[in-house]
C-alpha cells in the first residue's frame, strides 16, 4: 500500500472507476476535487468539461474511492495472543485461555505485537481508533502512529476502589480517558465513578455489556462460572449482591446509560433491554466476528436498528479475531442480516463510528471534509446499479492500494 499526501495550497483532481461517498449513491467514473486540503467537489467525470486550471490530475483507473474507516473497539495490548487462543463454543473457556496465556507475555512482546497491529490497522484502512488497555503499554506505540482516536484505560476492580487521576492526551491526535471492563469485573460504585469522570471530562464512557450468557447468569442469579472465576482469582467481594438484573437493566439502575455511553457487544438482550436502550440512546458497538469466535453468539442488529440506536463497529482484539478488519465485520453482518441495507452497514464503519468517539467530520467523503480516503481494488467489477453495487462492494475481496490523506 502506498500513500498519497495532500499538500496545503495544492489543487488535485482524482478520477476513479467508482466513488462511494456512503452518504450518497455511488458515482461511476467519478471525480473528487481537493483544494487547500479540503474536498471541494464530488461529481461524475462526464460533468467535467475540462480539468480545473493548474489542478494535478490523478487517474486511479479501475480503483474504488471510499472514506477511511473507524474501529471503535479493540485491545492492542492483546495482539501477541494472535493464533494462541483457540476459538471456542464456550465464552468462559475462551476467557480462561486469554487469562492464562496473557500471563506468559512479556512487556516487550506485548509492545512489539501492538506496534505490528497498529501497522495492520493502517493498512486495513483505519483512521479513527478506540484502543482499550489495562497496562498503558500501547501508549508509546499510539504516540508514534498516524491514527487518531482514544486510549481507554480499562478498570477491572470487583474488590475495593481505584483512584481516578486526570488523564492527558497522548498527543494532538489521541485522547485518553477511563473505561469500565464489564458489570461482572467492576464494583457498582466504581462503574458510577468512571461514568462520573467521563461526564466531567466530556469523554465517551465505554463498557462491555451483555456479551455472553455467563454474564447474564451472573447478574440474574449471582452465580455461575464467572463467580467461580472471581473467587479463584481472589477478586470476589461477597458484600456485593447483584441479582435479578440483566446487564442492561443493571447499568440502567446505576444511572450510567446515556447518549455518551458506548456499550460493546450487546449480544444477549431482552425486549425490556431494548426498551431501555431506546429510551437512553447509548451507542452500540458490535464486534460480530469476535462474538462468533468466543461462542457468545451474534448480535441482534435488526432489532437494534429498529429502536433507532446508533450502531458502530469494532474488531475487538487479536485474541478473538484473525484480522483487525472492519470490512470483514461488515461482511459477516451482511451474511447474517442481508435485509439490513448496505448503506446502513457502511455508515456504521465510517462517519458514525468516528462520531461515536467524538471525531465529527472524520471518515467522510463529503464536500468540505478533510481528505482521508482509500483507493481500493476489488476482486470483481461492480454492477452499475447503485444498490447492487454497494452489496457487491461489501462482498468483494478488497485490497487497499493507496491511502490519500492530508
Amino acid at each position: 500500500m502506498e500513500e498519497i499526501l495532500i499538500h496545503p495550497k495544492e489543487h488535485y483532481l482524482f478520477r476513479a472507476k467508482v466513488i462511494i461517498p456512503v452518504t450518497k449513491p455511488p458515482i461511476f467514473s467519478g471525480c473528487v476535487e481537493i483544494k487547500d486540503q479540503k474536498i471541494v467537489g464530488i461529481y461524475s467525470y462526464k460533468e467535467l468539461k475540462q480539468a480545473p486550471p493548474k489542478a494535478k490530475f490523478i487517474d486511479l483507473e479501475d480503483l474504488v474511492l471510499f472514506p477511511a474507516l473507524a474501529n471503535v473497539h479493540t485491545h492492542l495490548e492483546l495482539s501477541a495472543l494472535r493464533f494462541r487462543v483457540l476459538p471456542s463454543g464456550s465464552f468462559i473457556n475462551w476467557l480462561h485461555q486469554v487469562i492464562k496465556k496473557r500471563e506468559t507475555l512479556t512487556p516487550v512482546e506485548m509492545a512489539e505485537s501492538a506496534r505490528f497491529a497498529l501497522l495492520e490497522l493502517w493498512r486495513e484502512g483505519i483512521s479513527i481508533l478506540g484502543d482499550v488497555g489495562n497496562t498503558g503499554i500501547t501508549i508509546p506505540v499510539l504516540n508514534e502512529s498516524p491514527l487518531r482516536g482514544y486510549f481507554f484505560e480499562e478498570i477491572l476492580c470487583f474488590k475495593g476502589n481505584i483512584e481516578l487521576k486526570d488523564r492527558q492526551s497522548i498527543n494532538g491526535r489521541v485522547k485518553t480517558t477511563y473505561s469500565a471492563h464489564s458489570p461482572y469485573t467492576v464494583t457498582p460504585i466504581m462503574i458510577q465513578a468512571i461514568k462520573s469522570y467521563t461526564r466531567k471530562h466530556k469523554t465517551p464512557f465505554m463498557i462491555h455489556c451483555a456479551e455472553s450468557q455467563e454474564e447474564v447468569d451472573f447478574l440474574l442469579r449471582g452465580e455461575g462460572p464467572l463467580v467461580n472465576l472471581l473467587v479463584s482469582r481472589r477478586k470476589w467481594d461477597e458484600s456485593i449482591t447483584v441479582k435479578g438484573f440483566t446487564p442492561v437493566s443493571y447499568l440502567e439502575s446505576l444511572g450510567v446509560l446515556d447518549e455518551n455511553t458506548i456499550l460493546v457487544h450487546c449480544v444477549h438482550l431482552t425486549e425490556d433491554d431494548l426498551r431501555i436502550l431506546k429510551k437512553r440512546n447509548p451507542i452500540i458497538c458490535l464486534c460480530p466476528r469476535s462474538n462468533l469466535y468466543t461462542g457468545a453468539g451474534i448480535p441482534k442488529l435488526p432489532q437494534l436498528l429498529a429502536c433507532g440506536l446508533r450502531v458502530v463497529l469494532g474488531t475487538d482484539s487479536l485474541a478473538s479475531v484473525d484480522r483487525l478488519s472492519i470490512f470483514e465485520e461488515i461482511k459477516i453482518l451482511h451474511s447474517f442480516y442481508p435485509e439490513v441495507s448496505a448503506t446502513e452497514l457502511l455508515l456504521m464503519a465510517t462517519q458514525r463510528g468516528a462520531k461515536a468517539l467524538g471525531f465529527d467530520g472524520a471518515c467522510e467523503l463529503t464536500e468540505g471534509s478533510t481528505p482521508d480516503l482509500l483507493a481500493i481494488s476489488l476482486s470483481f467489477p461492480l454492477t452499475e446499479d447503485p444498490e447492487k453495487a454497494l452489496i457487491e462492494f461489501i462482498r468483494a475481496e478488497k485490497k487497499i492500494v493507496y491511502r490519500i490523506h492530508a
